[in-house]
């Protein structure tokens, strides 16, 4: 059976006791956490500007700016970025499809996650996983 799945910039190989993936996760990584903070600093400033001329729109945006920019930062801390997971440490994967694009879900042992995206042949590797067992 094909161990070996085409993404739209990179592989996903499947050997006996790891996974080996090659895309661009660290990078999307890095800007998720830039911008999450960005948007921390941005509420930050519209707070020091209520303080400063007490309005009320000021406060209001930079409250709801920086409560997203935290919960942005907790979802980027959460997900994994490595390129190569042993079976071992894996829980579970599932391949789901959001917003007509499809993903690999891979939940590790350490309440971590790893996303896989731009996958060309899903149904393949829907099959493929199906027939993999997890070690417990």
């Amino acid at each position: 059976m094909n161990n070996t799945f085409e993404l739209k910039k990179g592989k996903l190989v499947f050997e006996e006791d790891k996974i080996i993936i090659t895309d661009n996760a660290r990078y999307l990584k890095r800007s998720r956490l830039l911008s999450s903070c960005l948007l921390i600093l941005f509420g930050l400033y519209n707070l020091m500007n209520f303080f400063k001329h007490n309005d009320i729109h000021a406060q209001w945006s930079g409250l709801l700016v920086g409560i997203f920019g935290l919960i942005f930062l907790v979802i980027a801390f959460l997900t994994n970025a490595q390129s190569e997971i042993y079976l071992k440490d894996v829980q579970s994967m599932k391949v789901k499809r959001i917003f007509f694009k499809e993903y690999l879900f891979i939940k590790l042992a350490n309440n971590r996650s790893r996303q896989v995206a731009g996958i060309y042949n899903a149904e393949g590797l829907e099959e493929y996983v199906k027939t993999i067992s997890l070690p417990q």
